[in-house]
């Protein structure tokens, strides 16, 4: 089911998450809620090549990934090319605002994962700041946007 209301900035997400339940519930729940899935990843080596060639318009990205390479190492590169970062992690760290637009706490439902996408939109295609989402801290900053 798509949803005419929604933001038209944000359609294509790439989903990096090491666990695979999780990976295949966040992949299924954006699908459904109109998100186009570009890929569902386990670790920052293998997000690098798909940032670096696919247009991305945000990640959902765990901070504990599979690999070497750190959750924050692939959301200052998906930062610095300019795609938003949602941050979905056990504990949002001090610093998330340097590297993404928001953190989602896990544990978290399905519509928080979609009220989250859409706080992220509200922030970086209206600038605007955004509902109030049970579980997410934002980081808007206009003279940012």
């Amino acid at each position: 089911m798509l949803f005419a209301s929604r933001p038209s900035c944000i359609k294509r997400l790439l989903i990096i998450e090491d666990d695979p339940l999780i990976a295949f519930d966040n992949e299924r729940t954006l699908k459904h809620s109109g998100y186009e899935i570009v890929a569902t990843v386990d670790s920052g080596e293998a997000a690098v090549p798909i940032i670096a060639d696919e247009q991305i318009d945000a990640v959902v990205l765990d901070l504990g990934l599979a690999g070497h390479m750190t959750g924050r190492e692939v959301a200052r590169l998906a930062r610095d090319r300019g795609i938003a970062v949602l941050l979905v992690t056990g504990r949002c760290p001090e610093d998330a605002a340097d590297i993404a637009v928001a953190c989602l706490a896990k544990p978290h439902g399905a519509s928080a994962l979609v009220a989250a996408l859409r706080a992220v939109e509200t922030m970086t295609c209206k600038n605007k700041v955004p509902r109030k989402v049970s579980g997410l801290l934002t980081y808007w900053r206009p003279e940012a946007a």
